[in-house]
């Protein structure tokens, strides 16, 4: 009993010195960038698009198109979407300050009904992830014709 109680002892107090441990965690890259008053900026067009009433089955498209406001180029690392029925695009290259990129969305609707999808953007901007919304209400279709028939329905911001 006595070899337990001693045991018991000192595992806590080995316990307690391992937690009393001070861990050093490096600064974050966002930490980085938001402490950088020179670091890429995004302004955009437009945050959220309203496609409307929307045919189903159609796939349908919108250009968020954004400037670097910032004084160092804006690198736009990955896009990421809500579901399968979105396919994104974006500019690969760095943009430099004062120069426009875009974010691409296409939209393809099987469900009836009103819709919202989000996808979000990351970068090395001092906002390092945004998000961006698009919208409608998908209408059923009579006839939506086989795939070769079908249109891309575009909508470009200017």
């Amino acid at each position: 009993m006595k070899k337990l109680l001693t045991l018991t002892a000192l595992l806590i107090t080995f316990a307690s010195v391992s937690f009393a441990q001070n861990l050093v965690t490096p600064a974050t890259p966002d930490a980085v960038i938001a402490d950088n008053p020179n670091a890429p900026e995004f302004q955009w067009m437009e945050e959220t698009h309203d496609f409307g009433t929307i045919p189903q089955g159609i796939p349908v498209s919108n250009k968020f198109e954004f400037v670097n406001t910032g004084k160092e180029p804006l690198i736009v690392s990955n896009v990421q979407k809500t579901c399968g029925c979105t396919v994104t695009d974006w500019t690969k290259e760095p943009i430099a300050p004062g120069q426009k990129g875009f974010v691409m969305a296409q939209f393809n609707a099987a469900k009836e009904g009103p819709f919202t999808k989000a996808i979000t953007v990351q970068s090395n901007a001092k906002t390092p992830s945004v998000k961006l919304y698009f919208k409608g209400t998908v209408q059923k279709s009579e006839n939506t014709g086989s795939v070769t028939e079908q249109q891309t329905i575009f909508n470009s911001n200017k």
